[in-house]
């Protein structure tokens, strides 16, 4: 017993990792893996890559042929069990002959669930619940629009080792370094939209675009770029930034109804508006990462100052932290993060540590939020 579950979660960890081969391609869909196992060989993978295009069991049982009857599947998220865009995948598995199938994570789309169900009334092994947290965080930005119905949010935190995102003159080009500002195009490039506060436009003008990345790069995430996202209440923004060049990227502003009135004038560069109702922050934010979703920007790439960084955290709206860390010191300057609530040790925002390594001369640490989706 203690064999056949190691030997699950080792299988499930490569279908996790053939999965993770997905990108924001498959949106709305989530990212998933799929391997067929045959006496302790792998006989076939696939890996969801295109919404509209066969998923990841189907392309795995194309890869097995023949050798799939008899095998194992080990797929991420459960197998779908409805026509949508393609035939049911709980369907493919039985005709191809699989034995068995280990599931990471169950689906809780409403549609395409009870691929365990009909796989377990037709006679199939099936067993559940292995590498689930894994599994999840392969699709957490489906899970995350699906349950929250908002966009994913991933922040990215650039600061000194101290955690200043700016020297006391003001300046923060550049904290970190090359390999680190590549890293950063390459997220932007993995994500829907990109989101910044109306004093980082206005301060450091940037163009959010993706020009450090290779041509062969840019071709596996689609001919799209990711909207730039400003958050301006009082419609601060003028003509000249960068931003307003929508040719090559779209530019969509959130702004408050007089806010609107002083943007106008950006419409004609083809610069989108959109209202925020009157409310708190927190309302205020989680009705822009609600519209965001409705609009089809799933994943949000967060590259605002502290100001936005602070109101995102405060609000329990950051899905992802990536912090970047520059082995500088800076001692005044400006601190990456402003008042989060926390009046001690026991009330500290939890957070799970996913990844640290070094990224040229700087450190990058990956955690994810430890709490519900909300």
């Amino acid at each position: 017993m203690a064999g056949r579950v190691f030997e699950d979660s080792h299988w499930m960890r490569r279908a996790v990792e053939v999965g993770a081969r997905g990108t924001r391609l498959v949106r709305p869909n989530p990212k998933v893996g799929c391997v067929l196992v045959q006496d302790g060989v792998e006989v076939g993978a696939g890996y969801h890559m295109q919404v509209g295009g066969p998923h990841a069991e189907v392309l795995a049982l194309a890869a097995a042929g023949p050798r799939a009857r008899g095998a194992t599947a080990y797929v991420t998220l459960e197998p779908c069990n409805h026509f949508g865009r393609t035939p049911p995948c709980s369907q493919a598995l039985l005709a191809a002959g699989v034995a068995r199938v280990v599931l990471g994570a169950r689906d809780p789309h409403p549609q395409a669930q009870g691929g365990a169900a009909a796989l377990l009334q037709a006679g199939m092994a099936v067993t559940e619940g292995v590498e689930t947290a894994a599994c999840e965080q392969l699709a957490e930005v489906f899970l995350t629009n699906l349950l929250s119905q908002r966009a994913f949010v991933q922040l990215k935190l650039a600061t000194s080792l101290d955690g200043k995102i700016a020297a006391a003159d003001g300046t923060s080009r550049w904290i970190t370094g090359p390999a680190a500002r590549q890293l950063v195009h390459r997220w932007r490039a993995e994500t829907d939209a990109v989101l910044i506060g109306a004093g980082t436009a206005l301060m450091d003008d940037p163009k959010l675009d993706l020009r450090l990345l290779a041509p062969r790069t840019l071709t596996l995430h689609g001919p799209s770029r990711p909207t730039r996202v400003v958050l301006d209440r009082r419609g601060q923004l003028h003509a000249g930034l960068h931003l307003c060049d929508t040719a090559q990227q779209p530019t969509l502003v959130y702004t408050s109804a007089r806010g609107r009135d002083r943007l106008a004038p950006l419409e004609q560069q083809g610069v989108q508006l959109a209202e925020i109702p009157e409310g708190d922050s927190d309302a205020q934010l989680r009705h822009v990462l609600g519209d965001l979703q409705r609009r089809g920007l799933h994943h949000v790439f967060c590259e605002g100052g502290a100001k936005l960084a602070t109101a995102l955290l405060r609000a329990d709206l950051v899905d992802r932290l990536d912090l970047v860390q520059a082995p500088k010191l800076l001692g005044l300057g400006t601190a990456a993060l402003g008042d989060l609530g926390v009046t001690s040790i026991d009330a500290a925002l939890s957070w799970h540590v996913d990844e640290l390594h070094r990224v040229g001369e700087d450190l990058h640490i990956a955690a994810r939020r430890a709490r519900p989706r909300t």
